[in-house]
């Protein structure tokens, strides 16, 4: 029996290393942060130990989801930094560390990029091991706005954003408004930016927005605002504004960018935006159904029968899964199927009873 780490080299291939070779004050950090939740941690890591962090943390300290996503926020502003790209930690512990929210573990990290660099950092994440889930595309009704990378070593998720749902004016011009005022977290023993407080504000209020149905959503969005009307400075209430107004989120935040006497448009989302917005917020629980529907709709008669065929029906290998290796069986992939038109067909009932008017445009 071998006694080491697994670690990652070229190719994507792997290997075990002895643990001599693992640097012993690495895996006794890694132990210290997870006796401490990664909280209050002093000392810092370089870019190159955080290389291997992932595979020392599951072998050596068996982190939790919530720990291994802080650790996967101190490897992304790795990368980041060497690259020489600008990234901004975001939701997550950075609303807990403003308190915007009441605390718990997120599933995932998310990081905001600068749009024009976000390729680059990507591809980084993917040669270290990172990857998509297997899945087809399906009709969306906002743009997307991230991709999701899983990695066979980590118990977490790590979603890169080139936007953040919300904002209207252009990709740049957003995350320019949240870097602009931007401030540091110590995660994992590591520096990482993030937000301002009022940035911060800014995006939890838009997060919250997205669902009309959730009761959860429905809380963050009234727990945001009153942090926001009672707690913030005047200067922060302004910075709040300024960085709504750069971004486009005024008429998306209106509800409580009035409260705070904002004079001026709130028009910076076009009538079809604000259309889209509204039905995503109505059916975001509903999945792809609805968005299937609205694009059913917008074809010519002609296509219509080929797009409701691919709507209905997904081949074994699109199937959504982490690994392109495991087809499900046959059986696995009816059932599958079977429920899949179980929930889309209460979706699109639901849609049918929903408002008429602006959504059936």
């Amino acid at each position: 029996m071998h006694s080491g780490v697994v670690v990652g080299v070229g190719g994507g291939r792997r290997r075990l290393m002895p643990r001599s070779v693992v640097p012993k004050d690495l895996v006794h950090r890694t132990r210290h942060w997870s006796r401490r939740r990664l909280r209050g941690a002093s000392d810092t890591v370089s870019s190159k130990e955080f290389r291997r962090i992932g595979e020392v943390a599951r072998m050596e300290a068996q982190l939790s989801v919530g720990e291994a996503g802080e650790i996967a926020h101190a490897l992304v502003s790795s990368l980041a930094r060497d690259l020489g790209v600008r990234a901004l930690s975001i939701k997550g512990p950075v609303a807990d560390h403003y308190q915007l929210r009441s605390p718990r573990v997120a599933a995932d990290a998310d990081i905001l990029v600068e749009p024009s660099r976000f390729s680059e950092l990507c591809e980084s994440l993917q040669q270290r091991g990172w990857h998509k889930r297997v899945g087809r595309a399906t009709p969306v009704l906002l743009p997307q706005h991230s991709v999701t990378y899983i990695h066979s070593d980590w118990p977490c998720d790590i979603d890169v954003h080139w936007m953040f749902p919300g904002f209207f004016r252009s990709v740049d011009s957003a995350f320019d408004a949240l870097w602009i005022g931007r401030s540091s977290l110590q995660l994992a023993g590591q520096e990482v930016a993030i937000p301002s407080r009022a940035g911060a504000a800014v995006v939890a209020g838009l997060h919250a927005r997205r669902s009309s149905r959730s009761n959860r959503h429905q809380r963050e969005q009234d727990g945001v605002d009153e942090i926001v009307l009672r707690e913030f400075t005047t200067a922060q209430q302004r910075e709040f504004l300024r960085i709504a107004e750069a971004g486009g989120a005024l008429w998306t935040l209106r509800d409580l960018v009035l409260r705070l006497d904002y004079v001026g448009s709130l028009s910076d989302a076009t009538a079809h935006e604000q259309r889209m917005w509204d039905l995503n917020r109505t059916y975001l629980e509903d999945g792809s159904a609805v968005g299937w529907w609205v694009q059913i709709r917008a074809v010519p008669w002609c296509e219509r029968a080929s797009l409701l065929a691919r709507a209905l029906w997904v081949p074994r290998k699109d199937i959504p899964r982490n690994s392109s290796d495991a087809v499900p069986r046959w059986r696995d992939a009816l059932a599958y199927q079977i429920n899949r038109w179980r929930r889309g067909t209460r979706a699109i009932i639901r849609y049918a009873r929903g408002p008429k008017g602006e959504y059936r445009r």
